[in-house]
């Protein structure tokens, strides 16, 4: 069994220091240097395992990549840019603890060198299961929010839907694996977006709840065209595609609330599909080929379910 200070060094391994980094690892606070004119932009998210992940199906690999995935997808809805991130890291009692901490380190390294983040600290603690908790850190000029879409702006998607939820069940097309297990943060696309859109937030918990959330913060309701929403390639294959599309989780798209004058300077710059339009009202009403279509009972994930 390695020590704390073992693990934390072979945890650290993968990782390239950072810009703008004053104190890194090692002590007990990060110092950083946030560019002149931006924002500091702050999220923080957990997967624990039996509840986000399952080892027996995931490898430790793609436990790395998910955790920094679903915070650096919370930057790109603020629209902004990754610089640091902190990692906490929960480690059940074993003799491979060491090694699976070792390769989950090894799968999070890519993705923190493809996005241009630097792990500046964090800490190890015992537990009774895993679990990777993650704060990322970036910088934006104008944060996008959930608060500032307005009736009459066009609501689009920029991604798509339904893989991610095909992912879980047995035996799932290597589409919908990949969509659940490595998911694709949308960081170029957040940073363009941010300059057009007028409120934005990402598909985590599913399409109908977070555009309840975005509608909620705004004060404004939505209405969603179901045949224009971007089904994924493996959600596009099964009879209930569109059922995982409007409620199943985890695509990690990006929902936006764009003003009209902006949305074709936008479409120019990023690949969007435009499925509906926010409208006066609290409520969201699905239409299909323009015919009502009822809201299905379940709108998303519960964490505390």
């Amino acid at each position: 069994m390695s020590t704390e200070f073992e693990l934390i060094e072979a945890f650290l391994k993968p990782f390239p220091s950072g810009r703008a980094v004053r104190i890194g690892p090692g002590s007990d606070c990060a110092a950083l240097s946030v560019s002149p004119g931006m924002q500091l932009v702050a999220t923080t998210d957990a997967i624990v395992e039996g509840v986000h992940f399952d080892l027996r199906r995931f490898s430790p690999e793609d436990v790395g990549w998910k955790a920094l995935a679903v915070n650096l997808s919370d930057l790109a809805a603020a629209g902004a840019r990754p610089r640091w991130f902190l990692c906490a890291l929960a480690v059940p009692r074993s003799s491979r603890t060491t090694q699976i901490a070792r390769r989950i380190s090894r799968g999070m390294a890519p993705l923190a060198r493809q996005s241009g983040c630097a792990l500046v600290g964090g800490n190890v603690t015992r537990a009774s299961e895993w679990s990777v908790t993650i704060t990322a850190l970036g910088e934006a000029r104008r944060p996008l929010s959930r608060d500032g879409a307005r009736p009459g702006d066009a609501l689009a998607v920029v991604g798509s839907l339904g893989d991610a939820a095909a992912g879980l069940r047995p035996d799932p097309a290597p589409a919908a694996a990949r969509a659940q297990r490595r998911p694709k943060p949308l960081v170029r696309e957040g940073l363009l977006a941010a300059r057009y859109a007028s409120a934005a937030i990402d598909v985590s918990d599913g399409f109908l709840q977070d555009l309840g959330h975005l509608c909620n913060e705004s004060g404004v309701g939505a209405i969603v065209e179901c045949t224009s929403l971007p089904l994924g390639s493996a959600a596009r294959r099964l009879h209930d595609g569109l059922d995982l599309a409007l409620s199943g989780g985890e695509d990690y798209a990006l929902l936006l609330s764009i003003p009209r004058r902006n949305l074709q300077a936008l479409r120019k710059r990023i690949r969007l599909a435009e499925v509906g339009r926010m409208v006066r009202g609290r409520d969201i009403q699905l239409t299909e080929l323009g015919q009502p279509r009822p809201l299905p009972r379940r709108t998303g994930f519960d964490h505390l379910e």
